[in-house]
């Protein structure tokens, strides 16, 4: 059995990941701040496909020792063959109403601390000559969206990161994938204050993806050891045509 580590793992894209890589038969090791959530999901996964499964309640934003999550990790699962840097938040604001710990914040959480885990997580992916790092980006990396200039911001990093990143582990058998997802139908827009139902009708409903759907991709790019996964062409075309990929 293969193991892996997904960040902001106790709803949205995250749960839905974990589900699908515990159906492929991945023991996990499960990251967010909210513990409940975190014990149920996996409480979930044991029972549903017999695997090895453990959380940690870590928030990535003030607890800053991400080495920890790579401790435990090879404590109790032995190795690391995934690392799912997945979680984020995306605060909508116009710039002169944003505090300074929510700028803060927004980077700790959607870029920092990718960075970081990355970086602790490398060196043991490189002795044992390989592993997968999968990046849960966004299209608003190529595309970008009023009063969401840090969340936009912070994923335009991502992109920047782990593609530069990319280059540097050429030749390790460390793969980076790197996705892109458009709108997806989680708890995000309710934290970021707007109605979802809404959004739905405006989008016409259509280009809305269910978590499931995305972590179905997810994990078929991470086992067929994909660069880029997009959910639909559109979503490769609107990078292609600002010159992302």
């Amino acid at each position: 059995m293969k193991n892996a580590i997904i960040t902001g793992a106790s709803s949205g894209i995250g749960r839905a990941i974990a589900c699908e890589m515990a159906k492929e038969g991945y023991n996990l090791l499960l990251i967010s701040r909210n513990a409940e959530r975190l014990k149920g999901i996996t409480e979930d996964v044991r029972k549903k496909f017999n695997v090895k499964a453990l959380y940690v309640p870590f928030d990535l934003y003030k607890n800053r020792n991400y080495e920890l999550i790579v401790q435990v990790a090879l404590e109790s699962l032995d190795s690391i063959d995934v690392l799912v840097n997945n979680a984020g938040i995306g605060p909508r604001h116009r710039i002169e109403e944003i505090t300074q710990e929510e700028i803060e914040r927004i980077f700790w959480t959607n870029f920092f601390s990718h960075v970081l885990l990355t970086k602790h997580v490398i060196p043991y992916m490189k002795e044992q000559e390989s592993g997968v790092i999968a990046n849960i980006i966004s299209l608003v990396a190529f595309y970008p969206i009023k009063y969401w200039s840090l969340y936009n911001a912070s994923k335009a990093a991502m992109e920047s990161f782990f593609k530069t990143l990319r280059k540097e582990l050429k030749g390790t058998g460390i793969t980076i994938t790197n996705v892109y997802p458009g709108w997806t139908d989680t708890e995000f827009f309710e934290n970021a204050g707007i109605n979802k139902e809404k959004l739905k009708k405006k989008i016409a409903g259509y280009l809305m993806d269910s978590p499931e759907y995305v972590a179905r991709k997810v994990v078929r790019g991470i086992k067929k050891r994909k660069k880029e996964v997009f959910m639909h062409w559109w979503g490769w075309l609107l990078a292609k045509i600002h010159g992302f990929i």
